[in-house]
């Protein structure tokens, strides 16, 4: 029960492969736990709640400017699910029975407080793990489709805000979270690599496939302008964040001769 309870920052779900591998699963999680614990936080008169989805409710092969006017077309279990689970949170604060905030992340990256967590599919996790384990960053594509990134340390920042905001800064409780500009895969993978050789001493190469898309794939950019003119300030520092991710690896894994 959530009782006494003032606010409620939500981020219980399956990850992206975990809904594909079972999206019935993914629909109990995600949704319908979703629906029981803003059930219980309605009970509490002025709660907090913030939900966090997933840029992925917009679909895929994003172009031009995506803001929260913007159409969401889900694909997959993942996507369907957290905008099921938003239209819940949704519900609850139009009829005032909670301050619901739901916050459309970006590409988040970055240090998890533990080794074993379910985070290291995401790209940039993933390529500095695999700096330190192979001593090179292996893609599984062409890299040169477009993402949004955002720092873990943004994140968390956008969290602490979004528990102080101030109710009539709520609104529609809807907002963006993602990083200053897109970049392509293979540009993080390069950054990557130029970090390694600062931090780690070395400069893994990069290796990808060696097929070529028929044109490159469009950019993109992720507004997250409705929630900075709410007061909050993002350092979108990549550099600084995959060298702290780096310095976790180094500690976690070993590299594998």
């Amino acid at each position: 029960m959530l009782r006494e309870i003032t606010h409620v920052v939500h981020l219980a779900a399956l990850n992206d492969y975990e809904c594909r591998a079972e999206p019935e699963k993914a629909q109990l999680v995600n949704v319908e736990y979703t629906r029981r614990i803003v059930e219980q936080a309605c009970q509490n008169s002025g709660l907090r709640f913030i939900y966090f989805s997933t840029i992925q409710v917009y679909g895929n092969n994003l172009t031009a400017v995506i803001d929260e006017q913007s159409p969401t077309m889900p694909q997959d279990a993942y996507s369907k699910t957290h905008l099921d689970a938003e239209k819940i949170v949704e519900q609850a604060h139009n009829a005032r029975q909670l301050e619901g905030v739901r916050l459309r992340s970006a590409n988040g990256f970055g240090a998890p407080m533990a080794h074993d967590a379910k985070i290291w599919q995401i790209i940039a996790n993933d390529l500095c793990r695999q700096a330190v384990e192979t001593k090179k960053l292996t893609l599984k594509s062409h890299g040169l489709q477009f993402r949004n990134f955002v720092p873990f340390t943004d994140v968390c920042a956008t969290v602490d805000h979004s528990l102080q905001m101030p109710t009539q800064q709520i609104a529609d409780g809807l907002f963006n979270l993602g990083g200053r500009k897109s970049l392509q895969i293979i540009q993080m993978a390069e950054i990557i690599a130029a970090r390694c050789a600062v931090v780690l001493g070395f400069r893994p190469n990069i290796e990808k496939p060696d097929e070529t898309p028929d044109s490159v794939p469009p950019s993109f950019e992720y507004s997250s302008d409705k929630l900075l003119s709410t007061g909050l300030v993002l350092n979108s520092d990549i550099e600084k964040e995959i060298d702290s991710l780096l310095q976790s690896c180094k500690t976690w894994f070993k590299f594998k001769n």
